[in-house]
């Protein structure tokens, strides 16, 4: 037993002097993201750089010889990048509030825990704060694999002269989260109307008479049953919302498509520079006539550039005139990238490039 404990004792004095290492050697990268921050000012130069950041966790899944799994060093040098920036300088992030939703959760698995992330309850109140410079950046839901398109972002898009300046991918993992020890127990769910949608299965088979009560946002659902503390009580929501309220998660994963991904998008006020593995996002408008959406995709055929989406959408001013929203793969600095888009700029009656910028590889 004294030698177990010896060789504890001599394994837990290795752990301290690594630690102390360790420590040493982040006191000095963070000394040394200051004097980037310096340079930055003196340049004029934007604190937060998406492609340098894609760059980052590339070298990490290529250096990356040990037992910690890629996605847990992701984590931690996420924290690091996000405490040096907090160095850097004042950055402010809006995401589509209250605290506890997906895009609060997006938000965190992006820019860590040590920058200031502002809550606001509507998607164009958020582009207004962007374009206003009152926060550098704002994030929201863009497209999710099985809804599709989130109008409420792309319209803004329309109104607002703002860039998407990276992206942020994002599975929904939705929980049961109640005071009940039991599933038994609970009588009533409060939830959003699309989290009970992607439950559905699940309840219909494990809670099969249960009462559905609609709230604005699945974190509001968390919210509301903090007020009575009923064991009858149960809300579909996030982890980062049952951390946020502190109500036990009855059951974890209830989704019914475990694929269910979201995809966030930052924007701000300024173009992301290429980064080797990019998306370049559009919107147009096109003429009345025969072939004039043919017109319009064919250059993309012709360079041979990967178009990953197309959705068309009316526009609210105009009676049965569409906009069209394209992603394709590229960059607007990519040559081919930009003869197409000339190309589809002399064909439409209006065209906006909306960004380009690194695909999320976390």
């Amino acid at each position: 037993m004294k030698d177990i404990l010896k060789s504890l004792s001599d394994l837990r004095t290795r752990i301290d002097e690594i630690d102390k290492e360790i420590i040493n050697l982040l006191s000095e990268r963070a000394k040394t993201a200051r004097e980037i921050a310096e340079k930055k000012k003196e340049g004029n130069s934007v604190l937060y750089c998406p492609e340098r950041e894609q760059e980052v966790y590339l070298k990490i899944k290529k250096l990356n010889k040990g037992i910690l799994d890629n996605e847990s060093l992701n984590n931690i040098f996420k924290e690091i990048m996000s405490a040096a920036l907090k160095l850097e300088g004042s950055l402010k992030i809006a995401y589509l509030g209250p605290a506890g939703t997906f895009t609060h959760h997006a938000a965190i698995k992006k820019f860590g825990n040590s920058l200031e992330l502002v809550p606001i309850d509507d998607v164009e109140e958020i582009f207004s704060a962007v374009e206003s410079k009152k926060v550098q950046y704002g994030i929201l839901p863009i497209e999710n694999s099985i809804e599709g398109i989130v109008n409420s972002t792309l319209d803004s898009f329309i109104d607002y002269d703002l860039q998407i300046y990276a992206e942020i991918n994002l599975l929904i993992r939705q929980n049961l989260i109640s005071y009940a020890k039991e599933l038994s127990e609970i009588e009533t769910i409060f939830t959003h109307k699309q989290a009970y949608g992607q439950c559905r299965k699940w309840i219909s088979k494990n809670l099969p008479s249960v009462k559905f009560i609609e709230t604005t946002s699945t974190s509001k659902a968390v919210e509301f049953i903090t007020k009575n503390k009923n064991s009858k009580e149960a809300a579909i929501s996030s982890l980062t919302a049952a951390k946020i309220f502190n109500v036990p998660v009855l059951r974890e994963n209830i989704e019914d498509n475990k694929k269910n991904l979201t995809r966030f998008v930052i924007i701000g006020n300024q173009a992301a520079l290429p980064s080797g593995n990019d998306r370049t996002s559009i919107m147009f408008t096109l003429p009345h006539e025969a072939g004039s959406l043919y017109r319009a995709l064919e250059p993309i055929f012709s360079a041979g550039i990967n178009l990953t989406c197309i959705e068309s959408r009316p526009m609210n001013k105009e009676l049965w005139n569409y906009i069209f929203y394209l992603d394709m793969i590229g960059h607007t600095e990519d040559k081919k990238i930009k003869d197409a888009l000339d190309k589809i700029k002399k064909v439409s009656t209006s065209f906006k490039i909306l960004g380009s910028y690194p695909i999320d590889v976390t």
